[in-house]
């Protein structure tokens, strides 16, 4: 049987692995090598999985977990773990279960996957024009037309135009009779209307909560790491954030950056650092509590000079400032481009796959795997595993249905 996979990153590399020993099958990429997306994750060294457990795991996708069950249990993150070193690449676990490569390279990821495929054949430098589907698919190239019995559609999301994921194949999904849900930004910096951002550019904040608010009641709170950037923020709980608001309308968010203390508490914190810098000035009693640019925004919104004398300050001003660090608000914007994006929320509609087979309940032969799907899921390793569990259930399908049609 032939079979013609689109697309080479790990959902395609999986999928490509699982089938090939009983089939002839093509791997289409339109990049000049495989993989090349999985170079500039994890900052180059590829966060391929997630070594926690399954409900933990689950717990951490955001778009169509019920879709993903059984996927994930076919083909889990020790699986993954397993796949990769009987393929010849160590990994080791880090803070976070994050899985790596021993050698820090995501390079050797990419190569573990490759040297699962030595009975695939890769067109590298080939963009796929058109699919049409006969009896069997012929698929048009900018170099080539070929046939298949089953074609496998693999090609990623929106985000990281340049690494081919730029959403070309979305017109001849629909073509072929699929819905493609709009495509959003998900894990991606947050944009804000506040002009002060541009002034603490850089500054990050640790042990601190982040707020959504919709329609002004509390929506999400996520605690950890975050950071501004030149418009906006971003950082370990912004960006899971945003993955939980680019659908939401009349969103608000606010910073409590002493979550370990309650309002009381932090009052009481306030006249201590208070009685402590009596005759010293504000800026000076602020420096405790927070970096020192940010604690001159909180004054400037006060209409408090930072060289006001702290004895200066009354007992409402000092209850205003525990109050501020406690509920400190961001004038939400919106999400930045999905060429900012990690990932891709939106695509092929999962009422119209099964998620057994990965196989289109609309098209016999049509699969898809990966961010192509209407799936996504937080940072930490959890997308590549859930293309990679994809990938292997459309693959394992293919492969068991290698004497007869694929059904």
């Amino acid at each position: 049987m032939k079979v013609v996979v689109i697309g080479a990153g790990p959902a395609g590399l999986m999928c490509a692995s699982q089938c090939n020993k009983n089939n002839q099958v093509i791997v289409i990429e339109q990049n000049e090598k495989i993989g090349k997306k999985l170079y500039i994750t994890g900052k180059g060294r590829c966060n391929v999985t997630n070594n926690c457990d399954f409900d933990e795991f689950y717990s951490n996708i955001v778009t169509n977990p019920k879709f993903l069950y059984g996927a994930l249990k076919s083909f889990t993150p020790q699986d993954t773990m397993n796949f990769i070193e009987n393929n010849g690449t160590s990994l080791k676990t880090e803070r976070g279960n994050r899985v790596f490569p021993v050698s820090d390279k995501a390079s050797d990821i990419t190569k573990a996957l490759e040297n699962a495929n030595k009975n695939t054949i890769f067109k590298l430098n080939e963009k796929v024009l058109n699919i049409e589907k006969n009896q069997t698919f012929v698929i048009k190239t900018t170099k080539n037309t070929y046939e298949a019995d089953c074609v496998v559609i693999c090609v990623g999301g929106k985000s990281y135009p340049t690494t081919g994921s730029d959403g070309s194949l979305y017109g001849i999904i629909k073509k072929l009779g699929h819905t493609i849900v709009q495509p959003l930004a998900a894990l991606c910096p947050i944009v804000l209307k506040n002009d002060w951002v541009k002034d603490i550019e850089g500054i990050s904040l640790k042990n601190v909560n982040l707020t959504a608010f919709e329609n002004n009641k509390t929506f999400k709170t996520l605690f950890g790491e975050m950071l501004f950037t030149r418009n906006g923020i971003s950082g370990p709980i912004e960006l899971s954030m945003s993955s939980y608001i680019n659908k939401k309308q009349n969103i608000s968010l606010e910073i409590d950056f002493k979550p370990a203390l309650s309002l009381e508490c932090l009052e009481q914190r306030v006249e201590r650092e208070y009685q402590n810098n009596y005759n010293n000035i504000v800026i000076t009693m602020l420096k405790t509590l927070l970096p020192k640019n940010l604690a001159l925004i909180i004054l400037k919104q006060m209409n408090i000079e930072p060289t006001k004398i702290v004895r200066q300050l009354n007992e409402r001003q000092r209850k205003q400032i525990a109050y501020i660090l406690k509920h400190f608000k961001l004038d939400y914007d919106k999400i930045d481009k999905l060429d900012y994006a990690i990932v891709t929320s939106g695509g092929v509609d999962v009422k119209e796959i099964n998620p057994k087979t990965m196989q289109s309940k609309l098209v016999e032969g049509l699969y898809f795997a990966g961010e192509v799907i209407d799936i996504d899921a937080l940072t930490g390793g959890f997308n590549i595993q859930l293309a990679l569990s994809t990938g292997f259930v459309a693959g394992n399908n293919i492969k068991e249905n290698s004497y007869g049609y694929c059904d």
